[in-house]
């Protein structure tokens, strides 16, 4: 991998939600990289894109409470992208450098393609992230067996009433299925769960319940963004105390860059173009990202000469300086952002890296 260190206005980049060993070796040679370099003026690593969020559908069969996309976002599955024009745009994306590729929506096991798609991102090498909601998954668990490196089940909460409730549908016991046919195929399951204001009280439960059933768990501080409010700055301090301890992570970089009140513009820390591909169901990309997208273009096969069109660069160049990016936190634009530059995030992020692939692996020991 070529890296060419650059001095520039202070930018940033960003890693999305999950890291296996491959992408943390290279992402922390990168951060080491930037350590060695003089503290005094900004040096920046001049990377690729890591991350393609691909959104597969917008479609859902939950109703959470802090998720937009199943209101906001509605396209009929007859629009979404054929596996044939999936698989297309994963072999571009991996041409322009992404080492991981995160199939979401909406509920990605929605999307009938799934298999096809995971198996062709998995031949071409990249690292496969699938997050559930577990309704679909005893009945697509055999198909998508061995295809997802990082498999995800949200848990929102101990008890079934309580999740079901903050999910909007009955799927708590769906998600207890889901979990033990999970680890009878030997696939390696954890749980995600979104923290908010309003159950920042019953993490230690959720804790202690992932303890119990020997399943890693990563706390997941909700942001702010179309009328969602985030975890607070205070939250996200009383978090940081509770999250400490076995089986249990979290970015405690991006935990303290939310606490001190997240993106600036005039010292802007996030590079969503730069750093993550997003791509929409109807084959679009989407710029600066997509829970503020103000540009949908359509790909029509020509992934990379879009990427690199003046267009996009022009849109690139003001990443993180847009008027919605004051105060964004939206970790799946900024936590690779924190690998960056050396300063107060730097290392809780490697450190929190290492813990999750630590505990990820655990399991097998």
């Amino acid at each position: 991998m070529k890296i060419r260190l650059i001095r520039e206005n202070p930018r940033s980049i960003c890693f999305c939600e999950f890291s296996g060993f491959d992408v943390f070796r290279q992402i922390s040679f990168q951060a080491i990289q930037s350590l060695a370099v003089s503290m005094k003026r900004p040096y920046y690593i001049s990377m690729k894109p890591v991350i393609c969020n691909y959104y597969v559908t917008y479609r859902c069969d939950a109703r959470c409470g802090y998720c937009t996309i199943w209101r906001e976002n509605t396209l009929p599955a007859s629009h979404e992208s054929s596996p044939g024009i999936v698989c297309r745009n994963l072999g571009d994306v991996k041409l322009l450098g992404v080492k991981v590729v995160d199939f979401t929506g909406g509920e990605p096991l929605l999307y009938d393609g799934l298999p096809e798609v995971l198996a062709y991102a998995k031949n071409i090498g990249l690292i496969t992230t699938v997050t559930t909601n577990g309704i679909r998954y005893l009945e697509r668990a055999s198909e998508l067996y061995g295809l997802i490196d990082y498999l995800q089940f949200s848990l929102d909460a101990v008890d079934k009433e309580a999740h079901d409730s903050s999910r909007g549908v009955p799927s708590f016991d769906r998600v207890m299925e889901g979990i033990d046919v999970a680890l009878m195929l030997d696939e390696r399951p954890t749980f995600i769960h979104t923290v908010t204001d309003e159950n920042l009280g019953k993490v230690p439960d959720v804790i202690v319940f992932a303890r119990s059933m020997n399943i890693p768990l990563f706390l997941n501080p909700c942001f702010a963004y179309s009328g969602i409010t985030g975890l607070s700055s205070k939250g996200a301090v009383e978090l940081g105390e509770m999250a400490r301890g076995p089986g249990v992570t979290l970015d405690r970089g991006f935990l303290r860059f939310l606490a001190d009140g997240g993106n600036r513009r005039s010292f802007p820390r996030c590079l969503a173009i730069s750093s993550t591909v997003v791509i929409s169901p109807d084959d679009k990309l989407l710029l600066p990202c997509f829970h503020h997208k103000t540009k949908a273009l359509p790909i029509n096969g020509r992934l990379i000469a879009l990427r690199n069109s003046s267009e996009v660069q022009s849109e690139r160049k003001r990443e993180g300086r847009y008027g919605f990016c004051d105060g964004c936190a939206i970790n799946c634009y900024i936590r690779a952002s924190l690998f960056r530059r050396f300063d107060r995030y730097f290392l809780p992020s490697i450190f929190s890296a290492v813990k999750y692939v630590y505990e990820y692996h655990r399991v097998d020991s």
